[in-house]
């Protein structure tokens, strides 16, 4: 196939955030649990504009977060029913002539799910991952894989040109909703950039992007044509 098409997830192909969605989830009830789900938000919208370094943005929210392994699975599996209406659809028609990723500056432990729903196999999915400081359900979240790309600013750069290289794709089109996608494109990585503004439109990649998709069949109309 000569055409490789990279999606970011939260937000894109997923109507929410995920770690944002877990934190609620966790935090419903709890005191200042209100309080604290708005400051990750807020954290998440400064990281997805540009406006803070993903890797601070990334620090910040898992130190706002608290999860356990427990609160991850459950969050998970709530995840599955928060695809964007119409992606579904989209990806299955794309597939036919293209390959199809997703990369993702969230969490493979949230996000595995609901992309197996969309027809990712393992092998095409590509995210962080979080460190527990222990085992068993009520182990916390500690960190995360620092060695992994995804975890800093203009990681998805590197892996999409890796992901271009080892498929042997002519032209690779990226999709997403924030600057971190951006960057794939800004830097070389990928030969086009979408923006989606599907679930949340950032006047900052709105405003850089070369071609901009305010809906899932906008989008299908630029991919397939």
């Amino acid at each position: 196939m000569t055409r490789l098409i990279v999606f970011d997830v939260d937000s894109t192909l997923l109507a929410v955030e995920s770690l944002d969605f877990a934190v609620e989830r966790a935090l419903a009830g709890a005191p200042d649990g209100a309080g604290r789900a708005a400051r990750l938000s807020a954290i998440t919208d400064q990281g997805m504009a540009g406006a803070l370094n993903f890797r601070a943005s990334l620090e910040q929210r898992i130190a706002i977060a608290g999860l356990t392994r427990g609160a991850v699975e459950e969050a998970r599996e709530a995840l599955r029913t928060k695809l964007t209406p119409g992606m579904a659809g989209l990806l299955a028609r794309l597939r036919e002539d293209a390959r199809v990723m997703a990369v993702s500056g969230g969490f493979v432990d949230l996000i595995a799910p609901a992309l197996t729903d969309l027809g990712f196999v393992p092998g095409d999915i590509h995210a962080n991952s979080f460190i527990y400081d222990g085992a068993g359900l009520q182990a916390g979240v500690s960190g995360f894989d620092r060695d992994n790309p995804l975890s800093r600013s203009g990681g998805k750069a590197v892996v999409v040109r890796a992901l271009k290289a080892r498929s042997g794709a002519v032209h690779a089109i990226m999709v997403g909703d924030g600057m971190t996608d951006h960057e794939a494109y800004a830097a070389g990585a990928a030969d086009a950039f979408i923006g989606f503004g599907g679930v949340t439109e950032r006047a900052a990649v709105r405003a850089k992007a070369p071609a901009w998709a305010q809906d899932v069949p906008a989008l299908a109309r630029l991919l397939t044509g």
